[in-house]
């Protein structure tokens, strides 16, 4: 029974690899204008939250590009930004991780700001965080903080008590080096760490490591795929526990065999069957062809 099951598991996969292998996403339009956009997220509602580093805004967007909301603006005060860095996207709230002002930013889903999550002055050095680089929200409800002063990952309850870290120089199993991104997963936590991707459990247990092809500089879960991003490529994975990774086939237009005019790409989300490229000044939106 147990061998069936197995291999069950193992016609899955192969069949996801085999449709993912034999279509492309075609591009359909872009919307959007920003100065230097860092991160996006996209809400359960269909809305992008988008971080824009040439404005220290982060903004909120419909399908059609028009601007709903802004919050922010350069300041150190709790609602201002300096550098927002990344944004995640929840049911009710939207956090924002604000790197040079050491803080995480909770605002509602209209972008009115409800609090500012900061450790910085905090006695109890274990709990400390200090430059944030990414922020996500497990399935547990915990927050977990990238401490790109520390190489580490902070993490805390909801209500923001300290739980614990991991990764740092003293931390265990494995030492994050160069950190950038991470991302909640289903049963785990996928950091990119230079040229690899790291995955713990929920609480800080190293799992296991994925040597990648090039540095990626984002990592979304969005509906069950996994994507990286680079500057000129996405890989794609299903969240199952053991993610084989993909390129994205992109087409940007019919006659663009080359794609030499193509802009570089910052982040992305796959959504059905619509894959959102997030540049420095657009969101490109593409749409799945063949099967």
């Amino acid at each position: 029974m147990r061998t069936f099951f197995y291999l069950i598991f193992l016609i899955c996969i192969t069949f996801y690899s085999i449709s993912a292998q034999k279509t492309h996403f075609a591009l359909q339009s872009e919307i959007g204008d920003f100065n230097r956009a860092s991160a996006f997220a996209l809400s359960p509602e269909g809305f992008f939250f988008v971080c824009d580093i040439g404005n220290s805004q982060v903004l909120k967007l419909d399908s059609l590009g028009n601007i709903l909301n802004t919050a922010g603006g350069y300041g150190w005060n709790s609602g201002g930004l300096t550098t927002p860095v990344d944004v995640i996207a929840e049911a009710v709230y939207v956090l924002v991780a604000d790197e040079e002002n050491n803080k995480i930013n909770k605002y509602d889903k209209n972008l009115n700001l409800a609090s500012s999550f900061s450790k910085r002055e905090t006695v109890y050095a274990e709990a400390i965080f200090g430059y944030p680089l990414s922020v996500a929200v497990s399935t547990l409800g915990d927050l977990y903080v990238l401490d790109g002063e520390n190489n580490r990952v902070v993490y805390y309850s909801f209500f923001g008590d300290y739980k614990g870290n991991f990764g740092g120089f003293n931390s265990g199993f494995y030492t994050l080096n160069r950190p950038g991104k991470l991302a909640a997963l289903k049963n785990s936590i996928a950091v990119l760490d230079g040229t690899e991707l790291v995955f713990f459990d929920l609480f800080g247990n190293f799992i296991k490591k994925s040597e990648l092809d090039q540095k990626y500089h984002s990592v979304k879960l969005n509906e069950g795929v996994i994507t990286l991003t680079s500057e000129d490529q996405i890989l794609r994975a299903p969240d199952n526990g053991n993610p084989e990774f993909i390129p994205v086939k992109i087409n940007f237009k019919a006659d663009d065999s080359e794609n030499e005019s193509r802009p570089g790409f910052v982040d992305s989300i796959i959504s059905g069957d619509n894959l959102y490229i997030l540049t420095e000044n657009t969101i490109l939106i593409f749409r799945k062809e063949g099967y």
